[in-house]
């Protein structure tokens, strides 16, 4: 993807020259998903109701990211555990989109999550544990991660670890796919998972302002207090934070500034993945080498971009134009 910048003051991104060579990268879910996501119009608890329409995808954090990054032109290579049955039908489905994967085949069964789309854009969605995470299929998963990122520019780690995984896990895990500090490589998780993530000191840590309140022990209500909370966990060990604040638009603490951005008003049809969108949004822009600013610009348009669409990490490049051109950018100096 070839970002460009407009003539006037706010720069503008768009997929340009098809024939340019992508970045390649390696998105990783190590508690991968087949996602099952119905339409219900009136959706409440309780009750027999009646889908509208119903369709079944690959899922997990990495495997939306994955899907933005081929939307912006990119070459994203999705890895992760799978197992069973569901397994294998989230491997078909994943290479009938046209999903490159390597995945690593573990025991047990793939988890099946359900995503209810009701009125105005209301979700909810029931997510399965997963299976177990034996000791020696970790071990693989940490082998072929580190065997594919060879190739790759860059790397995320995307949503919730399976239960049991070993202790150090994470960590290794991220040292495989960061070549041992060498690639730069975001992480997207929460709870437990996150406290080792940032004890392990990635390039990045992208996460929400809720799973920041849970980690750091205050509340995240505000752009300001979202400002604090990235430059303390960046004082942790990550050299760069990332804070989604839903219709706030998000944040970013780098060593060379902080920043916020908000997005315009659109209207809402699934918030599911937007979190996941602005990571892809803003792994590529920081690959074009545009400033932390600007990817994070791009950032938050995909992310408002995804959720005026029903299905996760499936939004309109063209729409970009449209919704990055009304993106503020502030440098946040307080």
């Amino acid at each position: 993807m070839l970002l460009h910048r407009s003539t006037g003051a706010v720069p503008c991104f768009f997929p340009a020259d098809a024939s340019r060579l992508a970045m390649r990268f390696l998105c990783i879910t190590p508690n991968t998903s087949i996602d099952r996501t119905m339409v219900v119009p009136g959706f409440l608890a309780g009750g027999v109701w009646r889908a509208q329409s119903g369709s079944i995808a690959c899922g997990g954090k990495g495997v939306n990211v994955a899907r933005a990054l081929k939307r912006l032109g990119q070459q994203p290579v999705c890895s992760g555990l799978l197992a069973g049955h569901t397994g294998k039908l989230a491997a078909e489905v994943a290479n009938a989109e046209g999903l490159e994967a390597a995945w690593t085949w573990a025991s047990g069964e793939t988890r099946t999550c359900v995503i209810v789309v009701g009125e105005r854009g209301a979700t909810t969605v029931l997510n399965e544990p997963g299976p177990p995470a034996a000791a020696d299929d970790w071990s693989r998963l940490v082998q072929d991660v580190g065997r594919l990122a060879r190739s790759a520019g860059g790397a995320c780690i995307s949503g919730s670890l399976p239960p049991g995984y070993p202790e150090n896990g994470l960590k290794a895990l991220i040292r495989a796919a960061s070549m041992n500090g060498r690639r730069p490589v975001w992480v997207d998780t929460s709870g437990a998972a996150l406290i080792d993530a940032v004890a392990a000191a990635p390039y990045g840590i992208k996460i929400n302002a809720d799973e920041a309140a849970t980690l750091l022990g205050w509340r995240v209500q505000s752009v300001h207090d979202a400002i604090r909370a990235a430059r303390e966990i960046r004082r942790r060990g990550p050299e760069r934070v990332a804070i989604t604040l839903a219709a706030d638009g998000a944040v970013v603490a780098t060593g060379q500034g902080d920043w916020h951005a908000r997005p315009p008003g659109v209207r809402v049809v699934s918030a599911v993945a937007s979190g996941d969108c602005f990571l892809a949004g803003l792994m590529a822009g920081l690959a074009e080498r545009v400033s932390p600013a600007e990817a994070l610009r791009l950032a938050t348009a995909c992310g408002a971009a995804n959720a005026m669409s029903r299905d996760a990490g499936d939004f309109e490049p063209r729409r970009l134009t449209s919704i990055i051109v009304n993106v503020s950018v502030r440098l946040m100096t307080g």
